[in-house]
């Protein structure tokens, strides 16, 4: 179960599963997406190539706050392979839960000055691939306190392993418009934590996280609203919060947000217990990403983060119902 209480600095017991995909991704600014986009234009040092994905994004942000992370993915075997390969490998993940598929995913983002973006994620094979419960035992068995397994096809097979262990299960729908939906169906009722935007909601998110506490019985839900900070249910205390957003540095770059929010969130909320405290720590590390550069580091460092909560406090929480 999800633990509280504090935790000695330098020092954090939770090990957490991340299970989604990591793609490299081609971004650059446009200026405005209004311009007549010209044939051919020489732009230095104006396209950015880095390592992105859901579960990338996640896996480095916990570690960025200092949780330890065990990181399930697919690795391809062609040319971005290669280069995905060698960035795992930095990092420690190139071990035995990256495992092999024929053709690496990726991404490209076009983003203009005022942090509005266009992009496109072409997933290759992943989608279709069942990811191998028996690789992850050995790390659910060693005391792992929670899953984040995103809501691509390969995770869906992880999910008995972990349900059995009595793990919980945090997961982002992204954008999602029924709760019914075929699709998310299973990581929607074995949800601990379940996260996802509000733009394609059939209603408003207080009555969405009803709904997901009446149907799915959902412990936490999580609804972005982008300028409109984050709405948090916590159904054991049937209490409904919107935390508001804040963007220290005002907002340039926003792809990567929920998922550095969603990582943040999961961070916080092993150590302290409590939803709402989570999610404004979360606003907050989200808020100062968005106004980076796309070739800045995923994730926030812990000591940025402590920093940004001494000088700029963190955002306001309002009870909703």
């Amino acid at each position: 179960m999800m633990t509280t209480g504090s935790v000695p600095p330098g020092r954090n017991p939770y090990l957490v599963l991340v299970a989604g995909v990591v793609n490299v991704r081609i971004a650059r600014g446009v200026g405005t997406f209004r311009k007549r986009p010209a044939s051919s234009v020489v732009d230095n040092g104006g396209i950015s190539v880095r390592l992105s994905g859901t579960g990338w994004t996640l896996t480095r942000t916990l570690e960025q706050l200092g949780t330890d992370v065990a990181f399930a993915t697919y690795v391809g075997t062609d040319e971005l392979g290669n280069l995905v390969a060698q960035q795992l490998a930095q990092y420690g993940h190139l071990g035995a839960t990256a495992l092999r598929c024929d053709s690496q995913p990726r991404a490209m983002v076009l983003y203009d000055r005022h942090g509005r973006r266009a992009n496109v994620t072409d997933l290759r094979s992943t989608p279709d691939l069942r990811y191998p419960a028996h690789v992850v035992q050995p790390m659910l068995d060693a005391g792992c306190e929670a899953a984040l397994l995103t809501n691509i096809g390969f995770t869906r097979s992880l999910l008995p392993s972990v349900i059995d262990r009595g793990i919980p299960v945090i997961t982002d729908l992204h954008l999602v418009e029924s709760a019914d939906c075929e699709y998310n169906r299973d990581w929607m009722r074995a949800a601990h934590v379940l996260a996802c935007s509000h733009e394609r909601l059939p209603t408003n998110p207080e009555s969405w996280i009803r709904e997901t506490w009446r149907r799915f019985g959902t412990s936490i839900t999580l609804v972005g609203c982008g300028p409109g900070g984050v709405v948090v249910g916590d159904r054991r205390s049937r209490r409904i919060w919107r935390v508001e957003s804040c963007a220290p540095r005002g907002v340039r770059y926003v792809s990567g947000a929920g998922d550095t929010f969603l990582a943040s969130f999961v961070h916080h909320y092993l150590r302290l217990g409590d939803a709402v405290a989570a999610t404004r720590n979360a606003v907050l590390a989200a808020g100062w990403k968005v106004g980076g550069h796309p070739d800045e580091d995923v994730g926030v460092p812990r000591e940025r983060l402590a920093r940004l909560r001494a000088t700029h406090g963190l955002p306001g929480a309002t009870q909703l119902r």
